[in-house]
């Protein structure tokens, strides 16, 4: 069962590199939630969740996620440097 943040609870920081991960990936493939959620068979609500770091993803989650995206679940978890 998906856990949620309460609208009081800050995100963790894996969390909100993971949020911001998902999201930078699937603008720069040009793909929108849904077609996200077909590829990878996470809900498009869920991912919404995700994206703002409302969500706590179990592993396989993430690995679904990855998959859809093209990369590994560990370039999801990593905290980005700038370019």
């Amino acid at each position: 069962m998906a856990q949620y943040l309460q609208v009081d609870e800050a995100a963790s920081e894996l969390a909100t590199h993971l949020a911001a991960n998902v999201k930078e990936r699937r603008a720069a493939l040009k793909m929108t939630q849904v077609e996200l959620s077909i590829r990878s068979g996470v809900a498009t609500s869920h991912l919404s969740f995700i994206e703002r770091a409302k969500a706590n993803p179990t592993l396989e989650v993430v690995e679904q996620l990855a998959k859809g995206l093209g990369c590994s679940a560990i370039d999801l978890l990593t905290v980005q440097s700038a370019p």
